[in-house]
């Protein structure tokens, strides 16, 4: 594989100028090395977090070139934001306040990032305790079992008729006129159950793209925001218009088998690909559930998705900035009603909210251009949002938010198209 950067020597890679000074090097160095570290891709797709890898290996190949070269003395480990620490203060600061949930995905937070820092493993798996749902009393019966039950059942009745056939002396019927509920070749299995609170994984999976990491998407772990707060800017649409024409399609997900969006899961959560749909579940009062990716065609897009919800929200992930930062776009089934707000932190601020008609299964769409967002439900507008904060990002995702029941989202269809 040739990369970009290749051919670049040691100070065309840390972009400095041959004969630059040992400050100058190392200020190269610390820009370039942030720029291209790992952890900074942790989200991203996974052929980006190669990119990024093999990049960083070469930037610190290049520095300790440049190092002997003018030997210049081991620099002192620069002073920076401890972000696990603050994590972990954040988690103890939840704890004491009685925000136990909160505290919860913040030190899963910091687990993905360092998995041995300090007490993190243990108060994890205290808190996860809390939150473990009884075992159900009813036997759980695995695909195997229920398929040779099914299979016994299906020849029992087979027998039988053909026993009861003998002793009236009729002759055989023919085979379209077969008992129903017996398939040709084939048995039913039943599809999965949507409980109202998920089968609990025993721990969550600690990876460096878990959100939840995926190759190019990762889904991130369950986060619980404090109560929204109401923003007085936003511009709402006053009533819903026909949705605008719209550019190409550009790009297509695929929910098959061999699916690049992530399957993951913890304790009371779960995402993952399943018959071309993609499924997001979560327990009660685990807050925000997704998986998101980068659009192939930057910032300015439309995105449209086909959602069904049962329990409370779910819909798209818009700007996506980071954990703490990104626009939510939510129906809400059962109430018949729609809601953007943006997530800072523990803050939400709502931008727009309404009633509109739903169905079982509902087409989702926002259309990004600039400051300007325009969204839709059913091919019919019901919001134009005009705000720079969070500022545009070409990252994009699905979301499930779980507040007062456990909630399943089903997605399919989802596309991204140019602006016409």
């Amino acid at each position: 594989m040739n990369d970009d950067f290749e051919q670049l020597d040691d100070y065309a890679i840390l972009g400095v100028r041959p004969g630059a000074s040992p400050a100058e090097i190392k200020q190269a160095y610390l820009k370039q090395i942030s720029l291209y570290h790992p952890d900074r891709f942790a989200g991203a797709p996974r052929a980006d977090q190669e990119y990024a890898a093999r990049r960083a290996r070469r930037i610190n190949q290049a520095y300790q070139n440049l190092r002997r070269r003018r030997s210049i003395a081991t620099p002192a480990t620069p002073v920076q934001r401890d972000y696990q620490a603050e994590l972990y203060a954040q988690a103890q600061a939840h704890l004491a306040a009685g925000r136990r949930l909160q505290a919860l995905a913040t030190l899963r937070e910091l687990q993905r990032i360092n998995p041995w820092y300090r007490d993190c493993q243990t108060l994890i798996a205290e808190l996860e305790a809390e939150y473990q749902p009884p075992p159900t009393g009813g036997m759980v019966m695995s695909r195997r079992a229920l398929l040779a039950t099914a299979v016994g059942g299906a020849a029992l009745a087979l027998l039988g008729w053909y026993g009861w056939r003998q002793l009236q002396g009729a002759a055989p019927t023919p085979a379209t006129a077969a008992t129903p509920g017996i398939s040709s070749g084939s048995v039913p299995v039943p599809s999965p159950p949507v409980a109202a609170s998920p089968t609990i994984a025993a721990s969550p999976t600690v990876a460096g793209s878990p959100t939840i990491a995926a190759s190019p998407t990762i889904a991130a772990s369950p986060t619980v925001a404090a109560s929204p707060t109401v923003a007085a800017s936003p511009t709402v649409a006053t009533s819903p218009t026909v949705a605008a024409i719209d550019g190409p399609i550009v790009y297509q997900a695929s929910f098959g088998p061999d699916s690049d969006w992530p399957a993951a899961s913890g304790v009371g959560w779960s995402v993952g690909a399943r018959d071309n749909r993609y499924l997001i579940q979560a327990n009660a009062g685990l807050g925000d559930i997704w998986a998101f990716r980068t659009s192939p065609i930057g910032a300015d897009m439309i995105i449209e998705v086909e959602v069904s919800v049962s329990g409370d929200w779910a819909g798209l992930i818009l700007r996506f900035n980071g954990p703490q930062r990104y626009l939510s776009f939510l129906v809400h089934q059962a109430r018949g009603q729609f809601r953007c707000d943006e997530r800072d932190g523990d803050r939400r601020a709502l931008l727009a909210e309404g009633a509109v008609a739903l169905s079982d299964r509902n087409l989702l769409g926002a259309r990004l251009e600039g400051q300007t967002i325009e969204l839709r439900v059913n091919q019919q507008t019901v919001s134009i949002i005009t705000s720079a904060t969070p500022p545009p990002d070409p990252r994009y995702g699905l979301v499930a938010r779980a507040e007062q029941n456990a909630t399943t989202a089903t997605f399919s269809n989802l596309r991204i198209r140019a602006l016409a």
